[in-house]
């Protein structure tokens, strides 16, 4: 359950209605697909008989792996928003569970996960920009690195013959499709002109509001550019930020493996992180929290697919998405809780997690500090 920041407002019952009828959408479309894949399987029962025989000590094993992914994930979130007093390495794993753990389950996931830590952190006196880059780039890292774990080792998977040989030619070229277009939008998201057109669009699609004149909007871009690379620091910590988020998606893949080997299934690392990223590319449908049913029957399907039998390997991926769903989920809802328990000088009693990333919107209540780095607009020092 999302605990909603002190001084905001309770939303409307009309909104408060139609989220829950989504998630009830959601859940039945999950449970559907469940009640398929264990069909497929051989019916409930054989599901049931499989989750029955699963090993505990590989269960154990897989919650230790999505604990360092965790851990993996609050290095990440550290280096972004700043290594200063107020935002320490345990708030920050406390805040990866309350982004990445409760807020995946949510319906209007990731950006409501988004919205909770950017309330967290501008509750602690961070800048709305800082929030916005921050948080929005930790997402960047994030999915572009899944994909480009995914496509690595879709090749690794053809060049070792571990797929169908009609199938070698078309993976090897869409994931190197993949991996130039990764490598192009990054080079071209890195430049002033491509943060300039940007800001110019996103003015452009809030037509409703009243747009700044030209230069206006380009001395927000130049800014926007300007901390967006003080946010990434230099080259040798965007580096490690990419090894941190790999880190945290090959040490969540590792659960799934653990998870499987409980289930008495064993596959080799390529066709385990196809069926990984498989389940987690799947798990970005809308409206289904956290992907709930449609996880659980795409990374059986693929493993299927290369042999292995329906039965455990659906008792593999739901102990896996116990592991490294529902764990988290509710470590993150008490990681919220503790959160709002702490009161800090700087605390902003009314802030919207929606105009968090709202770049022109002012600050409220920012209050005055003698530090300069931690005044308002100012960033944080690392």
């Amino acid at each position: 359950m999302a605990i909603a920041p002190d001084g905001l407002a309770t939303p409307p019952k009309r909104a408060r209605h139609r989220r829950i009828v989504l998630t009830l959408i959601g859940l039945a479309v999950g449970a559907v697909a469940i009640v398929v894949i264990a069909q497929l399987a051989g019916g409930v029962s054989e599901a049931v008989e499989a989750l029955r025989d699963v090993d505990p000590a590989w269960v154990v094993a897989g919650l230790g792996c999505e604990a360092v992914s965790y851990l993996f994930i609050a290095g990440h979130l550290r280096r972004l928003t700043g290594s200063t007093p107020r935002f320490g390495f345990g708030a920050a794993v406390q805040l990866a569970l309350v982004v990445y753990g409760l807020g995946i389950i949510t319906p209007a996931s990731p950006a409501e996960g988004l919205a909770l830590g950017a309330a967290e952190l501008r509750r602690r006196g961070m800048p709305r920009r800082r929030v916005f880059l921050a948080l929005g780039l930790s997402e960047w890292f994030s999915t572009g690195t899944l994909y480009a774990i995914a496509a690595v080792d879709l090749i690794i998977a053809g060049s070792l013959a571990d797929l169908h040989r009609d199938e070698r030619s078309p993976a090897i070229a869409a994931a190197a499709t993949v991996l130039v277009l990764l490598v192009l939008v990054t080079v071209l998201a890195s430049r002033r002109t491509t943060v300039q057109l940007a800001t110019r669009f996103w003015h452009w699609v809030l037509f409703w509001r009243d747009s700044p004149p030209p230069a206006v909007q380009q001395q927000q871009a130049f800014e926007l550019y300007d901390e967006g690379r003080d946010v990434l620091g230099s080259r040798w910590n965007r580096i490690v930020l990419v090894v941190l988020v790999a880190g945290a998606w090959l040490a969540d893949g590792l659960c799934l493996n653990c998870a499987l080997i409980a289930a008495g299934v064993h596959v080799s690392f390529d066709v385990l992180f196809l069926a990984y990223s498989v389940g987690i590319i799947a798990a970005e449908v809308p409206l289904v929290p956290g992907g709930f049913g449609i996880t659980e029957v795409a990374m059986p399907t693929v493993l299927h697919h290369y042999g292995v039998p329906f039965a455990p390997a659906l008792a593999g991926a739901l102990v896996y998405r116990a592991l490294g769903t529902l764990v988290p989920a509710g470590a993150g809802a008490l990681a919220a809780i503790s959160l709002r328990s702490v009161r800090h000088p700087s605390e902003v009693l009314h802030t919207d997690p929606a105009g968090a990333w709202d770049l022109d919107a002012p600050e409220l209540d920012a209050p005055e500090h003698d530090d300069p780095e931690l005044r308002p607009g100012a960033a944080p020092g690392r």
